[in-house]
């Protein structure tokens, strides 16, 4: 025994002692759950911190994709919304202009009974302005009872121009400020009469001349020029322009004036053609 000792004493230790610290390792792992099931929870803890991480970043995509498709979905009825309040505000500035031309063609009547027993309106479909003529397009013809010369005004009453040419269906007027208009005219504040009519070199600016002026008129720039009703072509009174300048002719015997015309001719949309008026003696 003394003999088995002294040659395996220090093995005899060193196994005890193994057994000692095996013992103690599996009484900590049992005391927490058994070693299969620590060892596999050890090798799956990676794992399930990946999965963790990728599920987080899975649900932030998620949650960031509802709240960016909800975030669209609000701005496109905010855009539709607005475009209809948009729509809703031109609507009631055309419904606005549309009174304010009815009032003035209510006023119109009211003032000018002479000329308003037999107005035809007419929309304008084209315009055309070259350097050789001033002229527009109505969708109102001969069936609508349009002649040739007949008086086109605006809704104000203030002269558009003549009508040159009739379709069925379709009329053309030349402006103011057309080379080949020419009508009897008379400065309201004077009296002073001339000849209102279209200017090569005045048409492109849609200006127009007042001609055979007495040479000392006493005209001044902004004075009204009316129709003068001579002749019973046109009816008398009706607004062509105002004076913007007084000059003398080459002659020196006589004076002409330049005029702006009332009417914009870019801005027109609708006109009134006058096919018959009374003449007033």
């Amino acid at each position: 025994m003394k003999n088995f000792l002294k040659e395996h004493g220090l093995w005899v230790l060193f196994a005890a002692a193994v057994i000692a610290v095996a013992l103690a390792v599996m009484s900590v792992l049992s005391y927490t759950s058994s070693p299969l099931v620590n060892a596999a929870n050890t090798i799956a803890a990676p794992f399930r911190a990946a999965y963790t991480a990728v599920a987080t970043w899975f649900n932030d995509k998620q949650n960031y994709y509802k709240d960016t498709t909800a975030l669209e979905s609000e701005n496109a009825a905010l855009r539709r919304q607005l475009a209809e309040m948009e729509d809703a505000v031109r609507q009631a500035e055309a419904d606005s202009a549309e009174n304010a031309r009815l009032r003035e063609l209510l006023n119109l009547r009211e003032q000018r009974r002479d000329i308003t027993g037999d107005l035809e309106a007419a929309l304008i479909t084209e315009h055309t302005v070259t350097n050789w003529t001033s002229a527009l397009t109505l969708n109102k013809g001969s069936q609508h009872g349009v002649e040739v010369n007949d008086c086109v005004i605006d809704e104000t009453g203030a002269m558009v121009g003549t009508i040159c040419e009739v379709g069925l269906n379709w009329s053309r007027l030349l402006t103011l400020a057309d080379t080949d208009t020419s009508l009897g005219a008379q400065v309201f504040r004077t009296g002073d009469l001339g000849l209102a009519q279209g200017d090569f070199s005045l048409m492109e600016e849609g200006r127009l001349r007042l001609d055979y002026l007495p040479a000392d008129c006493q005209l001044l720039s902004g004075d009204l020029v009316v129709t003068s009703g001579l002749g019973g072509f046109y009816p008398s009174g009706l607004v062509i322009g105002s004076v913007e300048e007084v000059q003398l002719d080459d002659s020196g015997a006589a004076a002409y004036a330049i005029l702006a015309p009332k009417v914009d001719f870019d801005q027109l949309a609708e006109v009134f053609i006058i096919k018959s008026f009374d003449i007033v003696t």
